[in-house]
């Protein structure tokens, strides 16, 4: 599969490193990420930045009015209400894209619940 592929997160303040790994796992099911997108407002939680370090992979902050105004595949009410968009995760991966992205992998829960992920690909970031 040629293009970047992105791992968008989105997670409760309680998510921990076996949460974010966890949803990743389930998302890329061996696929090569190449980077790791979450909202600006949480782009420095412990446990992402430490699932970054350990996965050697950029972390990059997508700004909150852009996952806001991203469509996105699934649609949880809970997510709508408190962020605004459908799936944070979904919105995080497309968001960081300069170019069209698509996804390749809706948001897949972690084990605990606390962590999503989901996958975009795209050509530019």
């Amino acid at each position: 599969m040629a293009g970047i592929v992105i791992a968008g997160f989105g997670f409760r303040a309680s998510a921990v490193l076996d949460s974010l790994t966890s949803a990743l796992e389930k998302a890329a099911d061996g696929l090569a990420v190449t980077g790791f997108a979450a909202p600006a407002d949480k782009i420095n939680h412990p446990a992402l930045t430490a699932l970054a370090s350990r996965c050697d992979l950029p972390l990059y902050a997508v700004d909150i009015k852009i996952i806001k105004a991203t469509d996105t595949a699934t649609r949880s009410a809970i997510v709508l209400e408190k962020r605004q968009t459908g799936s944070v995760a979904e919105a995080a991966a497309l968001g960081l894209f300069t170019s069209p992205a698509e996804l390749i992998c809706t948001r897949q829960i972690s084990a605990d619940g606390r962590a999503v992920c989901a996958l975009a690909i795209g050509e530019s970031l």
